[in-house]
């Protein structure tokens, strides 16, 4: 999970900053529905979770296009117990 993205992010110069600490899969820049304008989040992937692990302790508060970055495992975010609701 990347956060804090600036709203001119382009997804092949985060996969040249995140290729710096291991092969990246994909990268996908999250857009809204109907404006089609990046919401300031994206998921990066990397083929193994030394990659993955790397990228948060050397990416994480990087400036990037004048804005630092929070670099985070996805998982923490999916797996997360959810309150209320059914």
């Amino acid at each position: 999970f990347v956060g804090n993205l600036p709203y001119d992010a382009d997804e092949e110069e985060l996969r040249d900053l995140f290729s710096r600490v291991g092969t990246v899969t994909s990268v996908r820049v999250v857009c809204d529905r109907d404006t089609k304008q990046p919401k300031g989040y994206a998921f990066c992937d990397f083929s193994d979770s030394v990659s993955a692990q790397a990228a948060v302790e050397k990416l994480n508060n990087v400036e990037y296009n004048g804005r630092r970055l929070r670099v985070d495992g996805a998982e923490r975010e999916l797996h997360a117990p959810r309150f209320g609701g059914a």
